[in-house]
């Protein structure tokens, strides 16, 4: 066993990290989460979460403390920035390997363990700066304890997804239990004390600090409404998650039709865990892909019992080739990038007010160490500001067009405004 692990953090450490410094900082989660953890080490404040200098209710901060940790360690810098996304998939491929190994044995858990290593979406998300990966660990980890009848570690666990991302992180771990065993043997009084006194104390102190407001902002805002389609952030359809699945498992769609003759009865729960996943966030109204992390770890085991050590070797080898060739994909995409070409040119002019213009790149803000204001009207721009705007907006500016470049897909201009014909509105600032 202990040699497999090494196996699996070593291949790990090559999938999920290696390279997730070649791309700058993206728009808007990444450099949202980045800017938060970092202003909390500015700040020294912990506690309330802050970005481009305002409180952000929308995420809890067990993200923002573990990237804190990481910038401690390793500086601030992309690798620190995402790497606690790449650990916790690392952590993900382990836990995948202990659950196959108490089901299946050592050769399905090796198995499995690299399939996971193998899926696409893995890849992308694991050198992201944003919560689910992490999410996704502490959700996995509980279910495995639990599973083990390790109940009152396992509400630590969850205490900490629910530190993580909110109840979600709750929810799925233990429906996925319940299916699976059937009982409620997890009702464990020391560990939901446990859970109560570790997952809440943040929340409290919030409501503690802002009352209502904080409370309807995460808890129904964010959950609920988002969850009822109330509020319409990502609105897609029923289906949205059908071709997300099946692209993550595009080197392994050859082996489906085998799946159903090799069925192992002892596949089911894992089966219910990825149904229940799966039908959970398509009844969401929102959606998101990286919703489905939680998913795949039981699609891994399914295909890790069925397909075989040759096949999966193959795989490794050409998943290998697909992220080498990504490198150099993204490293093309970032000689031609609008964000770091323009924070070179505002760190350049640190006495100039800067301006988002209809439009705003978290990037920049994490960046620029600046508090960008957002306008949405050109009288309220003051004079020898430097503008971040889109192109169409560049056209409504009277100013030194100082750079204009694609921002994935995405047409951004950085303009400098030298008169105040439109009025000049300093004091707003």
């Amino acid at each position: 066993m202990k040699r497999d692990v090494l196996l699996i953090t070593l291949l790990s450490l090559i999938f999920f990290v290696f390279g997730n410094w070649v791309l700058s900082i993206t728009s808007p989660d990444e450099g949202k989460n980045l800017d938060a953890s970092l202003r909390m080490l500015e700040t020294k404040d912990f506690i309330v979460p802050q970005y481009n200098c305002q409180h952000r209710f929308e995420k809890p901060p067990m993200f923002y403390w573990m990237t804190d940790v990481s910038f401690l360690v390793f500086g601030v810098n992309e690798f620190s920035g995402r790497l606690v996304s790449g650990l916790s998939a690392l952590g993900i491929s382990i836990l995948i390997y202990l659950i196959a190994y108490d089901l299946f044995g050592r050769e399905t858990a090796l198995k499995s363990s690299l399939i996971f290593l193998t899926f696409p979406h893995n890849w992308v998300e694991a050198r992201g700066a944003t919560p689910e990966m992490l999410l996704t660990f502490f959700m996995v980890l509980g279910l495995f304890l639990f599973l083990k009848g390790r109940y009152t570690i396992g509400w630590i666990a969850l205490a900490l997804a629910f530190l993580t991302k909110g109840p979600v992180g709750v929810i799925l771990p233990i429906g996925v239990y319940v299916l699976w065993r059937r009982d409620l043997l997890f009702l464990n009084l020391r560990g939901l004390t446990l859970f109560f006194l570790i997952g809440s104390s943040w929340y409290a102190l919030m409501i503690w600090k802002f009352g209502y407001a904080y409370f309807y902002k995460f808890f129904f805002y964010e959950n609920i409404m988002r969850f009822t389609g109330q509020k319409s952030i990502h609105p897609y359809p029923f289906w949205y998650y059908v071709p997300i699945v099946l692209a993550n498992l595009a080197f392994y769609l050859p082996k489906i039709p085998s799946l159903r003759r090799n069925w192992n009865v002892k596949l089911n729960p894992l089966l219910w865990w990825f149904v229940f996943v799966f039908l959970f966030y398509s009844i969401a109204k929102n959606k998101l892909h990286h919703y489905m992390l939680f998913a795949y770890p039981p699609l891994a085991i399914i295909l890790g019992n069925t397909v075989s050590k040759r096949y999966i070797k193959g795989t490794v080898v050409l998943s290998a080739c697909f992220i080498v060739t990504l490198f150099f994909v993204a490293h093309k995409i970032e000689s031609e990038r609008f964000t770091p070409k323009a924070v070179e040119i505002l760190k350049k002019n640190p006495q100039k007010q800067v301006v988002f213009y209809k439009t705003d790149l978290s990037a920049i803000v994490f960046y620029t160490r600046r508090c960008i204001p957002r306008v949405e009207d050109p009288k309220d721009i003051p004079e020898g500001s430097l503008v971040v705007t889109r192109r169409k907006g560049a056209k409504e500016l009277e100013g030194e067009l100082l750079l204009s470049a694609d921002e994935f897909g995405k047409g951004f201009a950085l303009v400098e405004v030298k008169s105040s014909s439109y009025g000049s509105r300093k004091d707003r600032f």
